[in-house]
């Protein structure tokens, strides 16, 4: 048997890892590598299942077409692409480009090569119709960014922080809001040196349990407590008075939108106790090396760009950008280098530009077309609609909100191509699945990581890390498998296009090796592939004389923390009152939240080896909420919102608030596999409607705290 050093693809950690395999490529065993410089061992179940992953039974070994009477069969994948091309070209042909849409999602981070490939097939095709996951889940991370301005300086984040305050957000899962590494080794290294984590969360999770104070707040007071905490700084003058003076706009208006949000009003709201909330603000504003970060739930809960916006605010209040003359510890390392600059970027458009949809006013922003209009822009009728869909590492049928819609939109369209290694739910639907190889059967690099800088403060390692691998795996014997980019330069080539990666047009007579495209994609990078090749293991790259410049002479740049959208969000906030806790027949109404679990990337991984027999999504709930309904663990129940129910299992969490559910999103699928729910889990998104308390700016519906009634599950 050999090992070889390698990095894992399957969530965006990107551990390193060890790959036991023999001389045919078999891989028998991973591990965690111990000799890597950031993680030191770590790895997660996911990572370490691959072993089963690359041999499981339900793997795709050949592409499939669907046949007239529904059921698949296998076709060439050769033979895939010249049937898939002729059909889009049809289409094309005879409605136009804006007829033919593509859908990225979350596993385009397993490769940067196709993720590029397949936006410039869109752009060469000429429609403006393409779609991304981070428009489901965290739209108003960039939308905020954009309405606030940015720090033209590398974040200073995780660079010996004083404190940190955690929104709805658990590290030790999602791997976002402590660096890229070992996440538990790193908080216990930062609260050795006297760090203070602040957690506000519905849920007393286990980063929560470790925190310095945590705060279990009403599921949909995140805005209301984030705004408390900026009031309270202005008002007892903790800013950081220099750097507004110097950096800021907006402050009277912030301040006069924030008045209403008193200690004890918002208290009362989010039902904590005043004197921790008071806390969490004087312990926040008191360093100004610091970072606040936002997770899924409070994007998801229909005021998504306002929580990641209050969250800017707050690290521009005190101040928690780095100054000139301080140190790069992280400039990146395989991208360019970017000057770093004490300076502010001041506010750009966030949305209202580019491709107006056809449906509910919607337009392009910063983060993308509204994916949740995706489906409605499939089935309504008249010019320019949707007719095919190329999707490629996402799973849409259990991704996107309302989910019968988005079924029917699917079975709908005139051609759907499913890049897939298994028969998801989407593949199910598909005209054409592609089998793809996976990660360890193709050559890749910590791109990623890299570019989690570009995405804001709270993200990325702490200090400039690069790895590259080879392909480590052999294909299975017998299969037919491609790597994903080759399918979207092989309809190019059908369709007579030319396609761009990173600037570079691409020889479209002769395929390119998958280590030439590499090369391309890191063309210009600080360190070049070669020199990270030659530490197999990984390794740091730092350059002690990275360090931040003065700003601009007479650069006017200016944060915004007054920007009139939101403080208009800000006073609609104010308005709102409690939800009712009963319905109109006396039943209990509970507020659903999502949550994320360790062996499953989405919906991605459920296999024996990571959910050990239990592949189902469970109801978790507070044991005296569950007794009060006279439910006993392991029961099935019904739970029904405003747009549809779902069966699910109920099990025991007694670190929920009372009054919530708390499940995974990216779970079950079609309406007749319900049955299954015990193997492939309950699909949260049936009951999330698109227009159930949709923001404007991103189309994105209320997808978390949502008010269900919960009973016993009585089938029919």
């Amino acid at each position: 048997m050999t090992v070889t050093p390698s990095l894992c693809r399957i969530c965006p950690n990107g551990c390193a890892i060890l790959v036991e395999h023999d001389d045919d490529g078999k891989v028998v065993r991973v591990d965690g590598d111990r000799d890597n410089p950031v993680y030191h061992g770590y790895s997660c179940t996911k990572g370490r299942a691959q072993p089963e992953l690359l041999r499981h039974p339900e793997r795709l070994l050949h592409s499939l077409k669907r046949q007239p009477d529904g059921s698949f069969a296998p076709i060439p994948v050769e033979r895939a692409m010249d049937e898939i091309a002729v059909r889009l070209g049809r289409i094309l042909d005879e409605h136009g480009p804006r007829a033919i849409a593509g859908y990225s999602g979350t596993y385009t981070i397993t490769s940067p090569i196709t993720g590029q490939l397949h936006t410039s097939l869109l752009r060469e095709l000429g429609t403006p119709m393409s779609f991304n996951s981070s428009m489901i889940d965290k739209p108003g991370k960039p939308i905020a960014k954009a309405m606030h301005g940015s720090w033209m300086a590398p974040q200073m984040g995780y660079d010996d922080p004083d404190v940190g305050l955690l929104v709805g957000l658990n590290p030790f899962v999602a791997y976002q809001g402590f660096p890229l590494g070992h996440p538990g080794a790193w908080l216990r290294e930062q609260q050795a040196r006297g760090f203070k984590l602040i957690v506000i969360d519905p849920r007393r999770s286990d980063v929560a349990r470790r925190a310095f104070l945590h705060l279990q707040v009403r599921p949909g007071q995140d805005a209301a407590v984030l705004a408390s905490m900026a009031r309270l700084i202005l008002a007892e003058q903790l800013a950081d008075a220099e750097f507004l003076d110097e950096h800021v706009a907006g402050v009277d208006a912030l301040r006069a939108a924030v008045e209403p949000f008193t200690v004890e009003l918002v208290a009362a709201r989010a039902d904590v106790d005043p004197d921790d909330l008071v806390l969490a603000a004087r312990t926040f504003a008191a360093s100004r090396r610091g970072y606040a970060q936002a997770g899924t739930g409070p994007n998801m809960h229909g005021r998504g760009t306002l929580c990641e916006y209050l969250v800017l605010v707050l690290d521009t209040l005190c101040g928690h950008w780095p100054r000139a003359g301080r140190r790069v510890r992280n400039p990146g390392t395989l991208m360019p280098r970017r000057p770093a600059k004490a300076q502010a970027r001041s506010p750009w458009q966030a949305y209202g530009f580019g491709e107006q949809l056809r449906v509910r006013g919607l337009t392009d922003t910063v983060a993308g077309l509204p994916t949740t209009a995706l489906p409605e822009e499939i089935l309504q009728p008249g010019e320019g609609q949707v007719r095919a869909l190329l999707s490629m590492n996402g799973n849409p049928a259990v991704a996107f909100p309302d989910q019968l819609l988005t079924h029917r939109a699917l079975e709908t369209l005139e051609l759907l191509v499913q890049i897939d290694p298994w028969m998801s739910a989407t593949a199910r639907l598909a005209d054409y699945v592609i089998a793809p190889l996976m990660p360890l059967e193709v050559a890749g690099t910590s791109y990623f990581t890299d570019a989690h800088l570009l995405i804001g403060n709270g993200y990325g390692p702490v200090d400039a890390y690069a790895q590259v691998t080879a392909s480590v795996a052999a294909a299975p014997a017998g299969s037919d498998l491609i790597e994903e980019w080759e399918l979207y330069y092989g309809l190019a080539q059908r369709l007579g296009l030319a396609l761009d990666l990173a600037g570079h047009r691409l020889d479209m007579a002769t395929k390119p090796m998958t280590d030439t495209l590499l090369a391309m994609l890191h063309s210009g990078g600080r360190v070049s592939l070669d020199e990270v090749r030659q530490h197999p293991h990984g390794a740091l790259f730092p350059d002690e004389n990275i360090v931040v410049e003065p700003a601009d002479l007479g650069w006017a740049g200016r944060f915004d923390i007054g920007n009139i959208d939101m403080m208009r969000d800000i006073a609609d906030v104010s308005a709102e009152s409690l939800p009712p806790a009963f319905d109109n027949l006396g039943r209990p109404v509970f507020r659903l939240i999502c949550r994320r679990m360790t062996h499953v990337m989405n919906s991605a991984c459920n296999i024996g080896v990571t959910n050990r027999g239990r592949g189902h999504n469970p109801a978790f709930m507070h044991p005296d909420d569950r007794g009060a309904l006279g439910l006993r663990r392991g029961d099935t129940v019904e739970i029904r919102s405003a747009t549809a129910a779902i069966i699910a299992v109920v099990q025991d969490d007694p670190n929920l608030r009372r009054g919530t559910l708390s499940m995974a999103h990216g779970f079950g699928g079609a309406p007749d596999r319900d049955g299954d729910l015990r193997s492939i889990g309950s699909p949260t998104s049936r009951l999330v409607g698109v227009t159930d308390h949709w923001e404007r700016y991103s189309g994105q519906p209320r997808m978390s705290d949502i008010p269900v009634v919960v009973s016993p599950h009585k089938p029919a």
